[in-house]
């Protein structure tokens, strides 16, 4: 046992910087988490858990077989609550028949048991998901909603992309490896749904990609990464949910219908900005089935995946490059300030001057390249190529906050804040 903690501990150290930059290093992070469910005896969370307030743990077991299980645990409030119904407030790993494990290490408290932490920035206006969609605009992959209507499902396989718009529409395929940016962005609206799964004849999805999008995504099947050729994925929804699809009475051809009436292990770091993770229809299928998810997920909180007998076994399995790479692109957060330039992997040296501003604001980079202002909806506003210097007039625009995204020759890449007084 002491050697799995010291193995524990090595890589917390070797993960340490990834916490303090990407959404991705949560295994499961929680902005509003629901006190309506709780986690109970059998929960396993082999990454990093935090939540943006309380949650309910429980445990039915005497002493400490089968307790809740946290690599590490996170709340910005001062307690959790233990037991159904209004509960104890605690701020200690053990109450009752509650042991958070492993205990050893939870009652050392930081950096494995932590209360009362900063709370972390979350949501469409505090979450730079315009950097996606800009690196999509300009080197990745950007899909309009005619190119990708509701409904449309998609298939990885290897390294393509490919999309069916409608049961008789001919599939349309992209290669991966022909994008500059491997980031993918569908402008659809914010209730608009694609099925997202992975293609069941090939050997496994091998890119590194990180898909956008306005509205839901239904996750409709399989999807698992190639094991000689392992990629990485990262889901993005600014205003939708993340569903696992109900399988349908009367459906597509395959490969592109719904598989979800079995077991389906789902490989993915998913950001839900203003949702839930939910099943479509958690009283399908009976019996109950499991739905693995190999990464990790950020959202709102988690939503009905089951009931007693039927639906989803939500099994959250992390993926421990997390602890020190992301997904390309994959959103950054920072704890505070107005302007923010990037570490890692937003290496381009970018700055403002007289920011905030009335009129004018000078752009400066380190290396020739592009620079888009994008407003508080995503909308670009403005697009210049430049050397390394622009002094950018938005004397035309109204009040607020702009977003800058720098993006250099060699691919780095950088973001700050504008305020128009």
């Amino acid at each position: 046992m002491k050697s799995v903690f010291a193995v524990m501990l090595t890589v917390f150290v070797s993960g340490a910087a990834a916490q303090e930059e990407s959404y991705s290093y949560y295994c499961c992070f929680q902005d509003s988490p629901s006190l309506d469910g709780a986690f109970a005896d059998g929960c396993y969370f082999g990454g990093p858990f935090r939540a943006n307030g309380p949650v309910r743990l429980i445990s039915s077991s005497p002493g400490r077989d089968n307790d809740p299980w946290f690599y590490s645990f996170t709340l910005s409030s001062d307690y959790y609550i233990y037991g159904w119904g209004s509960g104890a407030q605690s701020t200690t790993p053990h109450i009752g028949d509650l042991w958070i494990e492993p205990y050893e290490l939870m009652e050392q408290g930081s950096p494995w048991f932590n209360l009362g932490v900063d709370p972390l920035p979350f949501g469409f206006d505090q979450v730079e998901w315009q950097v996606v969609r800009a690196s999509a605009l300009l080197n990745g992959l950007y899909l309009t909603s005619t190119e990708v209507p509701d409904n449309s499902r998609i298939l990885l396989e290897g390294d393509q992309l490919t999309i069916k718009t409608g049961v008789y529409s001919d599939p349309v395929v992209y290669s991966l490896t022909d994008l500059d940016e491997p980031v993918v962005w569908i402008e659809n609206c914010s209730n608009d749904k694609i099925l997202l799964k992975g293609h069941p004849d090939s050997q496994g999805f091998s890119e590194e990609l990180t898909i956008g999008t306005m509205g839901n995504i239904l996750f409709s099947g399989p999807l698992e990464y190639n094991g000689d050729l392992p990629g990485i994925l990262g889901l993005i929804s600014v205003c939708g949910d993340g569903l696992i699809a109900d399988k349908p009475y009367s459906d597509w051809d395959p490969p592109f219908d719904i598989e979800t009436d079995e077991d389906v292990v789902y490989s993915a770091s998913i950001l839900l900005l203003e949702g839930d993770f939910a099943a479509e229809n958690y009283t399908q299928p009976y019996p109950k089935v499991d739905f693995t998810l190999y990464g990790g997920i950020q959202m709102q909180r988690e939503g009905y995946t089951c009931s007693s007998a039927s639906g989803f076994n939500l099994c959250l399995e992390y993926d421990e490059r997390l602890f020190n790479q992301s997904p390309p692109c994959y959103p950054q957060y920072q704890m505070s300030g107005v302007e923010i330039s990037g570490s890692s992997p937003f290496l381009l040296e970018f700055t403002a001057s007289c920011n905030p501003f009335s009129s004018l604001v000078t752009l400066s980079v380190s290396e020739p390249g592009i620079i888009s202002i994008f407003d508080n909806t995503g909308r670009m506003v403005d697009r210049r190529d430049t050397k390394c210097k622009w002094v950018w007039n938005g004397s035309s625009l109204s009040s607020g906050v702009y977003l800058a995204v720098a993006i250099g020759e060699n691919g780095a890449r950088s973001f700050i804040h504008l305020v128009r007084l």
